[in-house]
């Protein structure tokens, strides 16, 4: 679940699991929201042959989810009833429909699971070996490296939160890791110097055709809740990624000054109500230091059910992708990029000065001395015109006169449109390379 907590996910694996074990004919004697409005009546729930409390330690010992403990879960569900509702909706929805993403996953309906387990992402420690999704999370990495780094990381492959892994799935992934530190023949490399995102989305494809592997990506649901397949036709993928078309760029005919302060960002719009669109900004601030952040952010903001959203802040992977739109404009937001950083550092240092400061020091320095509060927050409005001046008027007017230059043009109107759908494409994971997926919201 993008920027949601970890036990929200854990909690969607938990009731995922107790789906599971009672089935799609009693799954909503069990998992009812109206029936049992907060978590704590849903413990004191269920019937005299299963109750609910005993399905949920009977579905908490088939989880694998390192760093969350059942009493971590079960205190988030008691504080967030919404995680509560969408847990339950979620997990009712799945399993009443996973027939509708492949017919193998039809077994899941019974009650009790096959061998079912639940994996989000953790690294392993000493005490236990690795588990299907830190395994597919290594067979990523040599993949993208092999393939040249073509995704950042691994969400923009898929953006499972977590998977529904079997015992046949679990074993195939455990030996295609083992596998490929075999030799390839006499001479020559490991079979992993080859690997790639053919070899892995084959291997990932094959287990979910067969019912045995499901990557879900979890949303909060509300309501109701919905399931979005991705990536199982490629060629549904790009008939919509070809409808999206530019509307419009935000105004960024005047430059930043402090004393006429523009916002900071520059939206490049792709829906007529203008509520979907790139926004691309500069955040000065950095976690907990006086040092420069470089990372200049592409975002993509979705209105919809079924909209999908994302990031991409790498700048090898931004100038890439405008590079299979217009080689130029790659090269000229590097260089406005360059240029704008190594006058921005340079100011900053000045400001650190003025403030007593150092990149590396924390910004406790600041915020514990007396009035530390009100200097901090006239450090971070310094900060902010620096980023306008120095990074935002080198980066926004070369993007603002390229789109404008093209929207009266209607030849090159179309490399507008271009640009946006490389964009979502690239962010919400439905590059031809990314592997399938499900999103549940």
């Amino acid at each position: 679940m993008a920027d949601s907590p970890i036990q929200a996910e854990a909690a969607q694996a938990l009731f995922c699991a107790m789906a599971d074990y009672v089935g799609v004919q009693n799954v909503e004697k069990h998992l009812n929201s109206k029936l049992y409005p907060s978590y704590t009546l849903f413990k004191r729930g269920g019937e005299k042959s299963l109750t609910n409390k005993k399905l949920i330690e009977l579905s908490y010992a088939q989880l694998e989810v390192p760093g969350v403990s059942l009493k971590d879960m079960e205190d988030f569900l008691i504080k967030k009833p919404d995680w509560y509702e969408s847990s339950i909706l979620i997990a009712v929805k799945i399993i009443k429909e996973l027939t509708s993403i492949d017919k193998d996953f039809k077994r899941l309906e019974k009650p009790k699971w096959s061998n079912i387990m639940y994996v989000r992402g953790a690294k392993a420690d000493k005490s236990r070996s690795a588990n299907a999704m830190e395994n597919i999370e290594a067979l990523f990495k040599i993949a993208n490296k092999n393939d040249k780094n073509v995704f950042g990381d691994v969400n923009k492959w898929s953006p499972a939160d977590i998977y529904f892994v079997s015992d046949v799935a679990d074993k195939a992934i455990d030996e295609e890791v083992g596998m490929l530190s075999v030799k390839a023949g006499k001479g020559s490399g490991a079979i992993q110097d080859s690997y790639n995102f053919l070899n892995l989305n084959e291997l990932c494809n094959d287990l979910l055709d067969s019912g045995d592997l499901l990557p879900l990506s979890l949303k909060k649901a509300k309501g109701t809740a919905t399931l979005y397949n991705y990536n199982f036709v490629r060629s549904k993928e790009e008939k919509e990624l070809a409808g999206i078309k530019y509307f419009g760029v935000s105004n960024w005919k005047t430059l930043y000054t402090p004393k006429k302060p523009i916002t900071r960002d520059i939206k490049l719009y792709f829906s007529k109500n203008l509520k979907e669109r790139i926004k691309v900004r500069h955040d000065p601030t950095t976690s907990g230091n006086f040092g420069v952040n470089k990372a200049i952010k592409f975002e993509i903001e979705v209105s919809g059910a079924g909209g999908r959203g994302g990031s991409v802040v790498a700048w090898p992977i931004i100038t890439r992708i405008i590079s299979e739109v217009d080689k130029k404009l790659s090269n000229d937001l590097t260089a406005g990029r360059t240029k704008g950083l190594v006058a921005y550092e340079k100011a900053l240092d000045k400001l650190n000065k003025i403030y007593g400061v150092k990149q590396s020091d924390n910004k406790r320095v600041l915020k514990q001395a007396k009035n530390g509060e009100k200097i901090y927050d006239a450090y971070k409005a310094d900060r902010v015109d620096l980023s306008g001046v120095y990074i935002c008027n080198n980066i926004m007017p070369i993007l603002y006169k390229w789109f404008t230059a093209n929207q009266d043009d209607k030849k090159k109107r179309k490399l507008n449109d271009k640009f946006l759908q490389k964009f979502v494409e690239y962010t919400s994971s439905r590059s031809p390379k990314s592997g399938k997926f499900v999103i549940a919201k």
